[in-house]
């Protein structure tokens, strides 16, 4: 709503109270607002100090007359109008009023009615001339060109801007109907329509271009209007014409970028896309068509940006514009036909007069990356679980401080720390003090690429030491070089190697004591037989009897060694067969104790066997378990020195038969007792020779658990061994026959 107008003010000037008294009630009530001034000189201040609309001025006055004050308003461009009141009834001075610029000559004494007539005439042509002063000022101050003709072409007004336009002043000079439109390049008959057009009344408004005197290609706009008479006639043509060159410039810049910028952004493989305020999608490329599946003509119809989304998405979507979080955000977008595949939009808002205008945007389609990053976690995952499932342990480390950053399972099996505990520790502190400077000398190494493996010893959590096996390399990832050692704990590997060392150490020692044992018989035999042969006929009965006798003993001899040979090489080929039947042991044990008898008497030992189950019978091969008994007895007799004892008892319980074979030898060092059933293995006695291949118990061991027994040893330095052999019973007919 515009504001209120005041009253307008009335100064009257007349140096008689009573005239101002009397004049001021009518100026009131014809609804202005009186101001009084006694003299010429005051009511030029009031004219400075206030905004007057008319002025009442009394001509004849002390001091500066009404005619000077008249003139000083003219002097000084004071358009509001002035009625002059005078006394007087002189013509001659009414006409130089009226000359001077009054509006009007009042004598007094003044008509009230007369003066309200003229107050408001006046009032009403100072308004009407004002709007037409503010008409004509906004009329050539106008940056449009404004000109206007009669029906004829002939000029009768034209603003400043016209003659800035510069289009038409050579006509306007020389006198002559002008063409308000020349233009280029319209149909002939473009004039007489536009004749036509203002003749019936109507407007006409467009675009044209023109060649200026420059002879460049102008543009402009125009209006042209008829001016009709009271009659409703044609009286006269207004022009409307602005030079629209620069603005015709810019839109076909804008229209060559705007197509420059769809042929480059078609040229790119990721859709482009642009949105009003709305979300409607205005622009896209046609990668953004291929990729969603629509056509221009869907473009055309509207899509709403959020149809590209999947529907779970459209929420965050819309929250992040409401927020103006622009930049880039993943999404899952949604073809035409319903499939779905991730994208990575990048958007940024379009800037328009006030506020945003919409949002321009590129999308990417991270199928395959998001297809990569999966193969990625897949492997990962899979690294994460080899890494875990390695049986040795895997330490990383940071290369600049040594801190440990990563660790498999094993790792923490084998350090006995937990993860905590193994974050806060360095890689050196995983190794006993003495071997941290060889630790640190091998980490440098290996830094270098010139470290291979390590065999050294770590220390546990609780102080164990470890015989380990390292073997180290150096990689980067993120940016950080990583330094990984894979610990291999070795310490059976150790055992198993002392183990090979001492099997072949017995090995060999096996060979030697066969060697020897082969040849000793052999070299008997041969000699004994070369002696009969070459004294056959010089020989007696009884020596040659004595000879073949010690070439039988060295035969048995060497056949036994033969016999436990054979045997301890079926039992590595797994190709032991025993023939299995009920049998007595005890007549076993006394057919073993006879054959033996004359050994032990050769030695002066005492061989007793007790029989305390004579009733008992087992299920056995005979010949095995006969070997078997005749390894342990023979084995007492040969480590009981002359003059000693060698016992057997067989006995039994309610589930298994005994055998023990108890001797006063010297009984086995309490560190070999768990050693002597493994094969080749002899126990060391400095200072004795006593003959033996070692086979003999592994052979005795493998007969007995065959036959589901077992057998043990007890001994006691310098009083003596007992082997003990366990074999259980038939029960029933049942068992037996199994």
């Amino acid at each position: 709503m515009s504001p209120t107008r005041e009253k307008p003010t009335v100064l009257v000037v007349d140096d008689s109270a009573v005239i101002r008294k009397m004049i001021a009630p009518v100026v009131s009530k014809l609804g202005y607002r009186p101001v009084m001034a006694e003299n010429g000189d005051e009511a030029i201040r009031q004219i400075h100090a206030v905004h007057v609309d008319a002025l009442l001025l009394d001509i004849s006055m002390p001091g500066r007359s009404g005619i000077e004050v008249l003139q000083y308003l003219r002097k000084n461009n004071f358009l509001l109008p002035v009625i002059m009141i005078s006394g007087s009834g002189d013509i001659s001075q009414a006409v130089q009023c009226i000359k001077l610029g009054a509006y009007e000559y009042l004598t007094k004494p003044v008509d009230r009615n007369r003066l309200e007539i003229t107050l408001k005439n006046a009032l009403s042509e100072s308004a009407l001339k004002e709007k037409v002063r503010l008409l004509s000022a906004a009329m050539d101050q106008s940056p449009i060109a404004v000109v206007i003709t009669d029906t004829l072409g002939n000029i009768e007004y034209t603003n400043t801007a016209f003659s800035a336009l510069g289009c038409l002043m050579n006509e306007k000079d020389s006198g002559t109907p002008v063409t308000l439109i020349k233009a280029e390049a319209v149909p002939d008959d473009f004039q007489g329509k536009l004749r036509e057009t203002i003749a019936s009344g109507q407007a006409w408004q467009g675009e044209f271009s023109r060649r200026c005197k420059n002879g460049d290609l102008c543009w402009q706009q125009a209006i042209i209007s008829p001016v009709l008479n009271s009659a409703g006639a044609v009286s006269h043509v207004l022009a409307l014409m602005q030079d629209i060159t620069a603005v015709r410039k810019n839109q076909e810049a804008l229209a060559e970028s705007n197509k420059r910028f769809k042929e480059l952004s078609d040229l790119l493989p990721q859709p482009v896309f642009e949105t009003d305020q709305k979300g409607t999608v205005t622009y896209s490329n046609r990668a953004g068509l291929t990729a969603f599946g629509y056509t221009e003509d869907d473009l055309d119809k509207g899509i709403h940006a959020l149809r590209l989304f999947a529907p779970e998405e459209r929420p965050g979507i819309e929250k992040n514009m409401r927020g103006r979080e622009f930049g880039s955000h993943e999404y899952t977008a949604i073809k035409r036909d319903g499939r779905r595949f991730p994208v990575l939009v990048y958007s940024a808002p379009i800037a328009g007069k006030i506020g945003t205008a919409g949002l321009r945007g590129l999308v990417i389609d991270i199928t395959e990356r998001k297809e990569a990053e999966e193969r990625v976690q897949e492997n990962q995952k899979k690294y994460h679980n080899l890494f875990q499932a390695i049986p040795d342990a895997i330490i990383v480390a940071d290369v600049d401080t040594g801190s440990l950053v990563e660790w498999n399972r094993q790792a923490l099996l084998l350090f006995e720390y937990s993860p905590e505990e193994l974050a806060g520790m360095t890689i050196t502190g995983l190794y006993p003090q003495e071997f941290r400077s060889v630790s640190e000398n091998y980490y440098k190494s290996a830094l270098q690429q010139k470290a291979g493996t390590l065999e050294t010893q770590i220390v546990t959590r609780h102080g164990l030491r470890i015989d380990v096996h390292i073997s180290s390399s150096t990689f980067t990832a993120a940016g950080q070089r990583r330094f990984v050692s894979i610990i291999r704990d070795i310490t059976e590997q150790k055992k198993s190697e002392s183990l090979i060392r001492e099997n072949i150490r017995l090995k060999n020692d096996f060979i030697s004591t066969v060697s020897h044992e082969l040849r000793t018989p052999l070299f008997s035999i041969l000699g004994f037989t070369s002696t009969i042969m070459r004294d056959y006929e010089e020989l007696d009965r009884d020596t040659m009897m004595e000879f073949l006798k010690i070439i039988h003993d060295e035969s048995s001899r060497l056949s036994a060694l033969i016999e436990d040979v054979l045997m301890i090489s079926k039992i590595d080929s797994g190709r032991v067969s025993y023939k299995k039947s009920r049998i007595d042991p005890s007549s076993t044990l006394a057919e073993v104790c006879r054959s033996l008898k004359k050994r032990a008497e050769e030695k002066e030992i005492v061989l007793k066997l007790e029989l305390h189950a004579t009733s008992a019978e087992i299920y056995a091969d005979p010949d095995a378990l006969k070997q078997a008994a005749i390894n342990l007895i023979g084995n007492a007799l040969k480590f009981t020195p002359p003059g000693g004892r060698v016992s057997v008892l067989l006995s039994q319980n309610e589930e298994a038969l005994s055998i023990c074979v108890e001797d006063s030898g010297p009984g086995i060092p309490e560190a070999d007792l768990e050693k002597i059933f493994e094969k080749f293995y002899r126990v060391n006695r400095p200072g004795e020779e006593i003959e033996g291949t070692g086979l003999g118990l592994p052979i005795v061991k493998e007969i007995i658990e065959a036959h589901q027994g077992t057998v043990t040893v007890t001994s006691r330095l310098q009083e003596g061994t007992t082997f003990t052999v366990r074999l259980p019973l038939i029960k029933t007919k049942t068992e037996a026959a199994a």
